[in-house]
């Protein structure tokens, strides 16, 4: 794992992450009215405070930390107590009183709150956290390697595909003949249903109990796939085409293609999270893509 700094933001939304769903057994930070829960935050300094001497030492926070998960990151346990400290230890004791703990954790509350300003305040934690470990993931790598890693997956993916191509599509005309069910059937239907039932089941049924933006990126993730998955393909056959000069017969499935990814992309840029309402187009894009498909092909007779 990799050894990083990690800045307050990060430290301070994870102790409190934490100590929401392991310490308070689910008892908020913030008040329903959007407000520092100043009993919350005393209950967390008792906790911590484990010689009940009502000061925290280095020690006692340390032995708190280690229980923190930062994420695929493995902090200097040294350097986040004296970030720790930093931020809170105004009165230079090297130890935090009640006061100072309390004061300092309200401060930075008001902070999360105005920064995350989620619809509901007890889940601005779970907000401002997904907020700052996004920032600190993207940026963390460098953009140009992760553009060559994409470019290399994609160019891996096509000659994945130019080999496994012809025994796939002979396997399918095969299941096609043996079900008495139309090729385009299964390549369009039962063979999609079967790959991505499993991943969008693991990603609907836990995102009840994520937060806002999490749950919207889980979505966004499944969505960006779609998209990318329709585009890699059609560059695939685009280029299989035109190198082998072939005949083009596929003007109803490329407009049926870019209409799914249009709508997509649009859901995408018109807003950060996705609502309620987007899940139904998302169910419906299936049966519409279908149904174009087969307007364009019976009734317009497109090849």
């Amino acid at each position: 794992m990799e050894e990083n700094k990690l800045e307050i933001d990060q430290i301070l939304s994870k102790i409190l992450k934490h100590s929401e769903s392991q310490l308070l057994k689910k008892e908020s930070f913030v008040t329903d009215d959007g407000k520092p829960n100043t009993e919350s935050i005393k209950k967390l300094f008792r906790l911590i405070d484990i010689n009940n001497n009502n000061r925290i030492s280095r020690t006692e926070l340390e032995q708190q930390i280690k229980k923190i998960k930062f994420e695929e990151l493995k902090p200097n346990y040294d350097d986040v107590v004296k970030e720790f400290f930093n931020y809170f230890d105004t009165d230079g004791k090297n130890t935090l009183d009640e006061e100072n703990f309390v004061y300092g954790l309200e401060r930075w509350l008001y902070k999360a709150i105005h920064v995350a300003n989620s619809s509901d305040k007890t889940k601005t934690i779970d907000e401002y956290d997904w907020i700052v470990w996004e920032k600190k993931v993207i940026h963390g790598d460098s953009f140009l390697w992760a553009f060559v890693k994409c470019v290399f997956e994609i160019v891996l993916g096509i000659v994945i595909l130019t080999f496994l191509g012809g025994p796939l599509t002979t396997s399918i005309l095969q299941l096609s003949y043996t079900m008495r069910v139309p090729s385009f059937s299964i390549s369009f239907v039962i063979v999609p249903l079967a790959m991505n039932t499993r991943t969008a089941i693991e990603a609907l049924f836990p995102a009840g109990k994520k937060s806002e933006n999490s749950a919207s990126l889980t979505f966004s993730e499944i969505y960006g796939g779609v998209v990318m998955n329709n585009l890699s393909g059609l560059t695939i056959l685009l280029a299989i085409v035109y190198s082998k000069d072939l005949q083009w017969d596929f003007s109803t499935e490329v407009l049926t293609v870019l209409v799914v990814c249009a709508i997509v992309g649009i859901l995408g840029c018109s807003s950060s999270k996705y609502p309620f309402w987007t899940c139904i187009i998302a169910f419906l894009l299936y049966p519409i893509s279908l149904g174009l498909f087969i307007y364009d092909k019976l009734v317009l007779r497109w090849n």
